[in-house]
């Protein structure tokens, strides 16, 4: 009989192996949840692995161009100024904003009753002027000299007259046939017509003085003005009708020139020199854009633009760029924090006659660099920031090494490469990963 040792361990083996039995398919499936899992990573990592894969270049010269996009608006590439040549209210009006106007066309008509009254009190004062510079030409004969010249004579006689009198008393005193009081008055009398004299002398001397020299050309000088605020004045008279200058459609004042404010119609007040429209000439449009603070030194006379826009689809201006404003314009609320810089393209519109008209919007590219044989490399070869950028360059079968390069402009087909590097190098790179990939 086996023992009661070897029962027990028999009895042990048995729950053992129904235990194991029992578990197993748990433990299976476990083994091929882990498999799986590992097998997944593995998949991705060869996905990763080959999303990143170097790519090479051979660098070869071609064209490099750098553009700026703006928005812009087709204005009139060169106008006239029509202004109001004297203050007064409209009475008529013959024109309507941005319609053709021609040559010699009455546009406007002004009140001419104050005009009227302007000239004759500028006549009154040409008058009055020209007769003080008269006098003055004429002041050695004129009337105060004459009466300063008569006051010397009367008192040159009187006083001849008293020293004759004053003689014969003096003889008459001597022989003592008159008191000697009587001879002490014409004595005192003499004296007192003797400073009468010198005082008209003195008089004369300053009367003729007045008609030389400051004064003379004071009263010239009053003549001139007096004599240009009449011809003003017969000039705003003459102009009350305002006629149009040259040719073209006339359109409203543009806003850097006063016009923001209301619109010139009949009765309504307006100054000397007001701007009431510019004239475009016809056929003759450019564009007008602004330029942000950061752009502005990329700007410059003489590039070209490409001009395209949605009122006239399927046209390409082309112009080149004629000013760009050394001053900001006005910060406006919308504008934020940065300045930015008015500027004026000159388009050749052959093609666009009657098909783009003045206040369209306008898509403007401009052209700030070409190089037509430029070396140029992918954005994401470079590495590093200037001035320290490089670029990793392979040669042969070795391994690639890093090569310091100096970066000019910047496209997005890629960026120009002034030093560094030579036709014939292979850049190599490795391109990040797809978004998808990152995570």
């Amino acid at each position: 009989m086996p023992s009661a040792r070897n029962r027990a361990l028999a009895d042990w083996r048995g729950r053992a192996q129904r235990s194991f039995r029992a578990r197993r398919p748990l433990w299976l499936a476990s083994a091929v949840a882990l498999a799986l899992v590992i097998l997944v990573a593995a998949l991705a990592g060869v996905r990763r692995r080959s999303a990143s894969h170097e790519e090479t270049l051979t660098l070869e010269p071609q064209a490099f161009a750098a553009t700026l996009a703006v928005a812009g608006t087709i204005v009139p590439a060169a106008t006239l100024d029509v202004t109001a040549p004297a203050e007064g209210a409209v009475r008529a009006m013959s024109f309507d904003y941005g319609s053709e106007v021609r040559q010699g066309q009455v546009l406007l008509t002004l009140g001419a009753s104050d005009l009227a009254q302007r000239r004759a009190e500028a006549m009154a004062g040409y008058l009055e002027a020209s007769r003080n510079a008269a006098d003055m030409a004429d002041w050695a004969r004129g009337p105060e000299v004459g009466e300063a010249r008569r006051a010397v004579d009367e008192g040159a006689m009187e006083l001849r007259s008293t020293q004759a009198r004053a003689a014969a008393t003096k003889a008459l005193l001597d022989q003592g046939l008159v008191a000697r009081d009587e001879y002490d008055e014409l004595v005192q009398q003499t004296r007192s017509e003797r400073l009468a004299l010198q005082s008209a002398q003195d008089e004369l001397k300053a009367t003729l003085r007045r008609g030389e020299g400051a004064p003379r050309a004071e009263a010239q000088i009053q003549l001139a003005a007096a004599r240009a605020r009449l011809a003003d004045a017969d000039q705003q008279l003459a102009g009350a009708t305002v006629r149009a200058p040259t040719s073209g459609i006339i359109v409203r004042p543009p806003a850097d020139k006063g016009g923001e404010g209301p619109p010139v119609h009949v009765g309504a007040q307006i100054s000397k020199g007001q701007l009431i429209g510019s004239i475009a000439a016809p056929g003759g449009l450019g564009v007008a854009f602004q330029v942000a603070e950061p752009d502005a030194d990329q700007v410059r006379p003489g590039e070209t633009v490409t001009v395209t826009g949605p009122g006239f689809p399927g046209l390409e201006l082309h112009g080149e760029v004629v000013s760009v404003a050394g001053e900001a314009a006005p910060p406006t609320a919308a504008g934020g924090p940065l300045a930015s810089f008015p500027a004026l393209a000159r388009l050749e519109t052959p093609q666009a006659d009657g098909a783009v008209r003045i206040g369209m919007t306008a898509n403007v590219v401009v052209d700030t660099y070409r190089n037509p044989a430029a070396l140029v490399v992918p954005a994401d070869a470079i590495q590093g920031s200037a001035p320290s950028a490089f670029v990793m360059v392979k040669r042969g079968h070795g391994r690639p090494q890093a090569r310091a390069v100096t970066i000019g402009h910047v496209a997005p087909d890629g960026v120009e490469i002034l030093s560094g590097l030579k036709a014939g190098d292979v850049v190599v790179w490795t391109p990040p990963p797809p978004a998808n990939d990152q995570d």
